[in-house]
């Protein structure tokens, strides 16, 4: 059995790895980590035929905004992870920012948005595997036993230890340049049938149409699943060397990377559109598939589905790794019931296989239970809302620590002091998009639909509240760190007087 790491009174950027776990990442590791777990194939395969059905071409400039907006949230969460680089970054940041007990409502409320995730991305790899052996791929009945054979190999792979994760992690990079920067290099130079000005179809609303229910709102909140995960770098931060300088960076990195990618690959598909309502007829579950399918023959249709495939799996795989060592951190804190089986580390490498299991069984079950012809919807918008109410957790912590005076680091932190002025700009933008997200915009007798992504999140709150009163901490079993009282201040093993991280 593992031992928890005392991280209140050494430095963590500095100090050991917990007992039996190595620091055997570097910078390319998280970077790459966090790459594969956003995946621009992932990232904009996964919803471009819900964009393009429901908005049109013009859904391409959802990605511009929100890509921006994001952008301001990676920059405040890499400021606290060049503070605090501990695995679990969501939960530990915020418990450090605020109290102990927000703190670990952050943590449960970015569990389920991973484990919601590991099923929305199964979910939607699925399709293309259907595709690629001839399944109907719009099919429930299908696609749920699909997703759920996806999930055992992502969880078989992450068992197998950081090496085989390195591996998966690379070929997805490779699966990405080639089926998305070739495809897309191919289709501008040979394959393009549209000029730029398509992109603005679907764009002009009624003059009557509600603000919220006009386009560009619309396509803000479906391009809000594109940009999620980058601050999984912050899920192995114990795991790399220099963590202090390279887990910001991997988080930032990783998003503009994974951004640049998606506006570049789904502005050549859209491009390479010869008629839309055609291909919109012949889509066969995905409308991508058909735009390949007009451009290449069917021997390299079939080969760019693997390449699909495999970012797919490593997407699942840079997922479940960020649950489980989440779900192990809380543990480590004996914040969890079963926390003493949950932060057990497990072979040569110090993995936590147990925690591992668990988020795999428990993403198997979201899906055995969404099974009906709004799966992907619903997924897509349970995952978007969690995610961005989990990354409101330590951005409203950072705001609530400043406006308290209790804010005072000792070192210069990711960017100096524009990182958190830009700490407020996404405190802003993470309120308007929760609310875009959670508006209610389906026909009136799918009341249920409507109101789904706000009833499963009172239910995952209401869970949380019973799961807190149960576990140690919640029972008064694990007495609060001072680290975790109102003051948060932090003093590294080399103290350094610059006040430029305020």
């Amino acid at each position: 059995m593992s031992t928890s790491v005392d991280v209140h009174r050494s430095d963590p950027a500095t100090a050991s790895p917990p007992e039996g776990m190595k620091r055997e990442f570097t910078l390319w590791s998280a970077f790459s980590l966090a790459f594969v777990f956003v995946s621009p194939i992932v990232a904009m395969y996964g919803i471009f035929g819900l964009g393009l059905e429901t908005v049109g071409p013009a859904f391409w400039w959802g990605w511009v905004v929100t890509l921006t907006g994001q952008l301001t949230v990676a920059i405040a969460l890499g400021v606290l992870a060049s503070r605090w680089p501990l695995a679990g970054g969501v939960y530990q940041w915020s418990r450090r920012l605020v109290s102990q007990k927000y703190g670990w409502f952050a943590g449960w409320a970015y569990t389920w948005a991973l484990l919601i995730a590991l099923s929305s991305v199964s979910y939607s790899g699925s399709v293309f595997i259907a595709i690629l052996f001839g399944l109907d791929a719009s099919s429930p009945a299908v696609l749920v036993p699909l997703s759920v054979a996806f999930l055992v190999v992502t969880t078989l792979v992450n068992i197998s230890g950081r090496a085989v994760v390195k591996a998966v992690a690379t070929a997805c990079i490779v699966a990405e340049i080639v089926g998305s920067v070739g495809v897309a290099v191919y289709l501008l130079l040979f394959g393009r049938e549209q000029d730029p000005s398509f992109l603005t179809e679907g764009l002009a609303a009624a003059p009557e149409t509600p603000f919220m229910m006009t386009p560009f709102v619309l396509l803000v909140a479906i391009a809000g699943w594109s940009f999620l995960g980058f601050e999984s770098a912050s899920s192995i931060a114990e795991e790399v060397k220099n963590p202090r300088h390279a887990v910001p960076r991997a988080i930032v990195f990783s998003l503009l990377g994974v951004g640049l990618v998606i506006l570049f690959t789904s502005f050549a598909i859209l491009l390479a559109i010869p008629d839309l309502p055609q291909i919109l007829a012949a889509s066969e579950g995905d409308p991508i598939i058909a735009v390949l399918a007009y451009h290449f023959p069917p021997v390299v249709v079939d080969v760019i589905l693997v390449l699909f495939i495999i970012a797919f799996l490593a997407s699942l795989v840079g997922i479940q790794a960020a649950a489980s060592r989440l779900v192990w951190a809380n543990a480590r804190e004996d914040e969890l019931p079963a926390a003493a089986w949950l932060k057990r580390l497990r072979g040569e490498g110090g993995l936590p296989v147990n925690a591992i299991l668990v988020t795999g069984l428990a993403a198997i079950g979201v899906l055995l239970v969404l099974q009906n012809d709004y799966a992907n919807t619903l997924l897509v918008s349970f995952t978007t809302v969690g995610f961005y109410v989990a990354f409101a957790f330590p951005v409203v912590g950072l705001a609530y620590a400043r406006i308290r005076g209790t804010w005072h680091p000792g070192e210069r932190l990711f960017m100096g002091r524009a990182g958190t002025v830009i700490s407020w700009i996404a405190l802003v933008w993470l309120a308007l998009e929760i609310t875009n997200v959670l508006w209610p915009r389906e026909a009136p007798e799918l009341w249920w639909v409507n109101f789904a992504p706000l009833i499963a999140s009172v239910v995952v709150a209401g869970a949380g509240v019973l799961v807190y009163r149960l576990s140690p901490v919640g029972r008064g079993h694990v007495a609060p760190s001072s680290e975790l009282s109102a003051r948060t201040d932090f003093t590294p093993t080399v103290p350094n007087t610059s006040r430029e991280g305020e």
